[in-house]
């Protein structure tokens, strides 16, 4: 879990050590751009399908549609969600732990002197 974890931040180019946090914005910006073009790239094929009336997702998702039939396999379905819901609550608990970790950090006897800067 711990080495998900640490693979999921690297990816977004988020580094947490020593009570710090670094983020590599060319890498959060890198992964973003990349996540976007796999789903424009996906959203295009599925639309060109849906156009010539052909939907293939049968192996992951249990839908199959041609021009005579439209295929549901629910189990297939349902499976489907469940673990996409299942990566994205793990993503999320992932993030939230990483940042609740900085924060008790933060709170510890170590807190660096903040002082007001003088007014003009």
């Amino acid at each position: 879990m711990e080495e998900k974890k640490e693979n999921i931040l690297s990816l977004l180019g988020i580094n947490v050590a020593d009570e710090k946090i670094d983020i590599d914005l060319s890498k959060t910006k890198s992964f973003f751009e990349n996540l976007q073009s796999t789903l424009e790239k996906k959203s295009e094929d599925l639309s060109q399908s849906i156009k010539e009336g052909k939907v293939d997702l049968e192996d992951s998702v249990g839908v199959k549609v041609d021009d005579e039939h439209i295929s549901l396999d629910l189990k297939k379905t349902k499976s489907f969600f469940e673990n996409l819901s299942n990566r994205v609550d793990s993503f999320v608990k992932d993030l939230d732990s990483t940042f609740s970790e900085f924060k008790d950090s933060k709170d510890s006897d170590n807190k660096p002197e903040i002082k007001e800067l003088p007014k003009d």
